[in-house]
């Protein structure tokens, strides 16, 4: 007996929702944060969490920060939060016309994109993690 199409695709999409968002996926833990450079907010900067023991299938949590500075979180597609563990912070912003520029740099010193440069380390618990702002110098 053949399958249809739309039962097909209704398995399929039922199962995928159920892998990236069931209990298979990882214990997400909230965390939230501020990025100051030369203790002014790095709106539009880019924060991402490199796990310290980071593997080819590794969660890198990440988020954007808003004009206040602050930043949530998130790890697509498990949803907001992280899992527990060590991280190396990475920091980078870039111009509003980057995708114009042919090699675009960040806004930042590049020490804080770099994994093995960047002295940004956290732990992320378990339950709620509202981190100590993250200053950036020169």
């Amino acid at each position: 007996m053949p399958v249809r199409p739309t039962l097909h695709v209704a398995v399929v999409a039922a199962a995928l929702a159920a892998a990236s968002c069931g209990p298979g996926g990882p214990k997400l833990h909230p965390v939230k944060g501020s990025v100051l450079y030369q203790e002014k907010p790095a709106e539009g900067a880019t924060v991402v969490f490199q796990p310290v023991n980071s593997g080819p299938d590794s969660l890198m949590p990440s988020g954007l920060v808003g004009p206040d500075g602050t930043f949530t979180l998130t790890t697509p597609p498990h949803g907001d939060g992280a899992p527990a563990g060590d991280y190396v912070v990475l920091v980078t912003q870039f111009p509003p016309n980057a995708r114009e520029l042919r090699h675009p740099q960040s806004l930042l010193p590049p020490r804080y994109g770099s994994v093995t440069e960047s002295p940004l380390r956290v732990t992320v618990a378990a339950g709620n993690n509202q981190l100590e702002p993250f200053r950036l110098t020169k």
